[in-house]
Parts: structure tokens; C-alpha cells; sequence
């Protein structure tokens, strides 16, 4: 203050306006002051946040809570989800039960109902200084559970539990970030590692085929023209025997039935009028009026009536057996096609109407109820289709394998030398159909031996460049990815030889979202609300 004043004073000693002088010096003084007041203090260092994660059969607790300081009020941020749907858990009160571990009666801290869905708070004193075993424990509509988190410590003051809290490891950089809205907003699971007795299995290229004799075509037997009431569609199911259709041959001059039916009455009549008078001769030799080379003329002419009327009878046979090809039968002067087996109709090539040669295709019939699978086995592996108990096979569109019932494996012990595998034959049921002629696929071949092992749901396992690796849960909110050694697949279950630890959760359904969210550093800036 004295400064200002001097200055001002001693640059203008002859100048009047006091007033006005006295006012840029206050001025100059606040100022001044306000230069040498102290720098407010650095804000507060945020308080520590600690977390739990703990699983039951019903429930998934997520919970975050400060350092427990006895005598002072604590906020528990508790996250509980439905294990059944891995929903948000939407109703109830959820509270905490604090028991000495030297003995004596339990402190409760109550909790509220859900602030939103799945999110509750859990608010109360805490009790005085030592070491707790502490439970959350659940009571919903329909629901109760217990999480038993082991051992919490009350400390004294808040220095000390800072000063734990500050012991302990830090957080691992590389964990994703996957908060609990997201989970339950989106479509997500887990499941628990666990050790199972998994099949040893050979898995081969494989193709479906028709048996052997379960294919057959419907052939025209003669030139001729179709015709049938209704044409039979392709994919409609046939009998044995089934009519399809009727064939009216074109028959050369002479040889339609009427024709041959008619030749074969003619010889039979010459037939018996040679008969006639052969008798007649030998009456008339008997009594000497004709001479004895009469009934050898006789006995001639009968002999080639009846190798007339012989051929005539063959030639009508012969055309009624030709009629009756294929399942067919005569009738009239057409050929009366039947399917030769049951099946599916697979190709429709004739017309209402149309004509065709002896030979041409007319339909295509196909078993479909039996199916023979050929898979291609490596020659060294050949030694274990002896070995075979199950058979599955994985398409493409399909979660699963599909189970087979298979009751005939083999094979011509020939490998081809162009691709240098031997095709195996193996015969399955087919009831409903599921497999289709010229399907291909994966077969999964068991063995009778088995391992046992940690394994995962197969969708937990996906590929990166080659290698499988999944997203472990290592907290409520965090995961990790970590690439596994896969040993054995069996059905929906794929064995690990590491990677992982029984008790575990891997994420088995909405792995794409937490591998997006791995492309985030941290926690969203909002954080929770609670």
C-alpha cells in the first residue's frame, strides 16, 4: 500500500484529484493482496474403491465398497444377476452379515430394494476394528441365496485401511473392461470350467451318399409314349410298387398282342387237326387201306404243328414277361411302370404325353430313410475305424454335432492313389431325413477310450490367426483373453490343456461385445450411478 501511494505521489507531487488518486491506490492493494494470498489446496485424492466378484449356483454378486473403518458409515455398491438368463436380479433386498472370527453375535448392514435393475445399495455403520468373516446374503421374490466372501478387515482409522488398500497388487493394464449395464443389455453367459470324461475322437472329411441298392432309375423298357392319371413330383415320398405311370409301346406290324394272341390260337388248331389224322392214319394202316408211310406223314406234320404253336405261345410269353420289367405289368398293350423300391422321387424326367426310346430316363428314386456316410481316413488311422462306438457329424449351419446311429463300417482296403485316403463306408439311419443325399461335412469318429480333463463349452472357443483362445471373467466387470492348447472335442464339449484353471468362468455368448470393448482402455467416464 505505502509503495502505491509514494509512487503515485512522487510522479505527480503537484496534482489535484485526490479522490480519484486514492481510489487507484485501494485498487493497486487488492490486487496486490490477492497476489500474495495462498494457492488453494490441491483437491482431494479420490477415496479407494475395492470390489468382489462371487458366483453361486442362482447368482453373480459384482460388489465395490470402500475401506471398512470402524464406527464410520460405508456405501456398498452391490450388482446381482440371475445366473438362469444372466439377467438383471429386479427385485428383493440384499444385506451383509459381519461375523467376528474370534466369536459373537453377526452385525447386519441392510440394504434397499433395486435402485435399477440389478443395482442395490448397502448402507450402514460399520462395526468396530478386527477381522470379519462377511456374507452377502439375498432375499428376492422366488430367490434366496447366500455369497460367503471369506474374510474382510475393519480397520481402526481410514489411514490404515488406505494403506492396505495401497498394498495391494495392482490391477492387471491388459483386463477389458465390460460393465454390468452392458452385460445385461446385450447378449451374454458364462460358464464355470469344470473336468469332464471327454471321448477321444478322429475327425475326417466326410460325404453323404446313397446305400448300396438304394438308388435306382425308372427306365422306359420301350419306345413308347407316357401317360399316367398323375404325375408324381419330385420329393414325394413312394412305396415299393407304386404305380408311376403307364408306357404304350410302339410295337413293329405283327407284334402287338391282339397279333400274337391270334397266331398262337391258329397253330394251336393246326396243332390238333395234325393230331386228328395222325390218328386217322393209324386207324386206316390198322386195317390196311392206307399204305404204312401215311402215319409216318402223319406223325411228321403234328411234329411241326406243335413246334409252331410251341414258338407262337413263346412269343406272347416273351412279350408279357418284357411288359412285366422293372416292376411292371401288362396291361393292354402297355408296360405299367412301378417303383422298384421306397424312397424319394430325386429327378422327375417324364411328360404327360411324351414319347420316348427304349432306355431313356423317366425317374430317380432314392432311399433316404438309410444313408451310407464316406468319410476319408488317413492310412494311419485306419487301425482305429475298428475302434469306433459313436459317430457324430458337424455341418456347416449347425451349433452342435449331429448324433448318428450307424450299424455297418467297411471299407475296400484300397487307397486311392490320387488323394492318398481310404474312403470308409458307414451306414446310418436317417429317419427324419436330416441328412441329405451329396451333403458334406465333418464326421467326428469316437473311440471306446476316454481322458479325463478341464473343458468349456465349444462356443467358448474362438480363433485368432489359427490359434483358439477365450474370454476368461476375472472380475464382475473384467475379462480376460487367453489362448488354450485344444486336446480333445466331444459333442458340446471342447478339452483344454491349458489356458486355464477348473473353476473358471469363460464367456460363452457374447464374446464379440467384450471383444469389442477390449479396443477400450478402462472404464467408461461415467462409471455406475448408485
Amino acid at each position: 500500500m505505502r509503495g502505491c501511494h509514494e509512487s503515485e505521489w512522487a510522479a505527480h507531487p503537484s496534482r489535484r484529484g485526490g479522490p480519484m488518486i486514492l481510489f487507484a491506490c485501494l485498487l493497486a492493494f487488492v490486487a496486490g493482496n490477492a497476489c500474495r494470498r495462498a494457492a488453494p489446496p490441491a483437491a482431494a485424492e479420490a477415496a479407494p474403491t475395492l470390489d468382489v466378484t462371487s458366483w453361486t449356483d442362482q447368482t453373480e454378486l459384482f460388489m465395490e465398497y470402500p475401506p471398512l473403518v470402524a464406527g464410520e458409515s460405508a456405501r456398498f455398491a452391490v450388482h446381482l444377476t440371475r445366473l438362469a438368463d444372466f439377467t438383471a436380479l429386479n427385485a428383493g433386498r440384499p444385506h451383509i452379515e459381519l461375523t467376528p472370527e474370534a466369536g459373537g453375535t453377526a452385525a447386519t448392514i441392510p440394504g434397499t430394494e433395486p435402485l435399477r435393475p440389478g443395482a442395490f445399495r448397502v448402507e450402514g455403520r460399520v462395526p468396530p476394528a478386527g477381522a470379519y468373516r462377511w456374507a452377502l446374503v439375498v432375499d428376492a421374490p422366488g430367490l434366496s441365496d447366500r455369497h460367503d466372501l471369506g474374510t474382510v478387515t475393519v480397520f481402526a482409522d481410514a489411514t490404515r485401511g488406505l494403506e492396505a488398500v495401497r498394498a495391494q497388487p495392482a490391477a492387471d493394464p491388459a483386463a477389458i473392461a465390460y460393465l454390468k449395464e452392458q452385460q445385461w443389455t446385450n447378449p451374454f453367459a458364462t460358464a464355470r470350467v469344470q473336468e469332464s470324461e471327454l471321448r477321444a475322437a478322429l475327425r475326417v472329411p466326410a460325404e453323404i451318399q446313397a446305400v448300396t441298392g438304394g438308388e435306382a432309375v425308372v427306365a422306359a423298357p420301350a419306345a413308347g409314349r407316357f401317360r399316367a392319371d398323375d404325375l408324381v413330383s419330385i420329393g414325394s415320398m413312394v412305396s415299393a410298387g407304386r404305380v408311376l405311370g403307364l408306357l404304350e409301346p410302339r410295337l413293329a406290324e405283327g407284334d402287338d398282342r391282339a397279333t400274337l394272341a391270334s397266331a398262337v390260337a391258329e397253330t394251336r388248331v393246326a396243332a390238333e387237326a395234325a393230331r386228328a389224322e395222325l390218328a386217322r392214319a393209324e386207324t386206316l394202316v390198322a386195317e390196311k387201306a392206307v399204305p404204312a408211310r401215311r402215319v409216318d406223314d402223319a406223325r411228321r406234320a403234328l411234329a411241326v404243328a406243335d413246334a409252331r404253336q410251341r414258338s407262337a405261345e413263346a412269343r406272347l410269353t416273351q412279350r408279357d414277361e418284357a411288359l412285366r420289367t422293372g416292376g411292371g405289368t401288362a396291361a393292354e398293350n402297355a408296360f405299367t411302370l412301378r417303383a422298384p423300391l421306397s424312397g424319394r422321387v430325386a429327378e422327375v424326367s417324364a411328360t404327360l404325353g411324351a414319347s420316348y426310346e427304349s432306355g431313356a430316363p423317366l425317374f430317380r428314386i432314392v432311399r433316404t430313410d438309410e444313408v451310407e456316410l464316406q468319410v476319408l481316413v488317413p492310412p494311419v488311422d485306419v487301425p482305429r475305424m475298428a475302434d469306433i462306438a459313436a459317430v457324430a457329424l458337424e455341418m456347416p449351419g449347425r451349433d452342435a454335432p449331429l448324433p448318428l446311429t450307424f450299424h455297418h463300417i467297411h471299407h475296400s482296403g484300397v487307397v486311392d492313389p490320387q488323394t492318398h485316403v481310404l474312403t470308409v463306408q458307414i451306414e446310418v439311419d436317417n429317419p427324419r431325413g436330416e441328412l441329405l443325399i451329396g451333403q458334406s461335412g465333418t464326421a467326428v469318429l469316437y473311440g471306446t477310450t476316454t481322458a479325463r480333463m478341464l473343458s468349456v463349452p465349444a462356443e467358448a472357443v474362438l480363433m485368432e490367426a489359427g490359434r483358439p483362445y477365450v474370454f476368461v471373467q476375472i472380475g464382475g466387470e473384467r475379462f480376460a483373453r487367453r489362448f488354450v492348447d485344444v486336446a480333445l472335442r466331444d459333442g458340446g464339449l471342447v478339452g483344454l490343456r491349458g489356458g486355464v484353471k477348473a473353476g473358471e468362468r469363460v464367456v460363452t455368448r457374447g464374446s464379440y461385445d467384450v471383444q469389442l470393448a477390449s479396443a477400450a482402455k478402462g472404464l467408461p467416464a461415467e462409471g455406475h450411478v448408485h
